[in-house]
């Protein structure tokens, strides 16, 4: 894959969200196949960085998955509980 605006092949995933462990990533990170792109994710991130001119395109996988959340509406929540009364 090369980069859209200079063409070059030197390209790298961006990775969203917080890393768990950042020791399973370095390796990754110091050969520049990813580079980090935050911790807020939003539905439309690109999807890869340029390692030359830093251009970003594409979209993230997570652009396109479901919406829902993960609150579980059918449980509810003990309003005792979230008012520590």
């Amino acid at each position: 894959m090369n980069c859209p605006k200079c063409n070059s092949s030197d390209v790298a995933e961006i990775f969203w969200g917080y890393p768990g462990n950042l020791d399973s990533m370095k390796e990754k990170l110091d050969k520049k196949e990813i580079v980090l792109g935050g911790c807020l994710v939003s539905d439309h991130d690109p999807e890869f960085e340029c390692n030359k001119c830093h251009n970003r395109w594409g979209d993230a996988e997570h652009n396109f998955s479901d919406k829902t959340d993960s609150f579980d509406y059918d449980q509810g929540f003990n309003l005792d509980e979230v008012y520590d009364q």
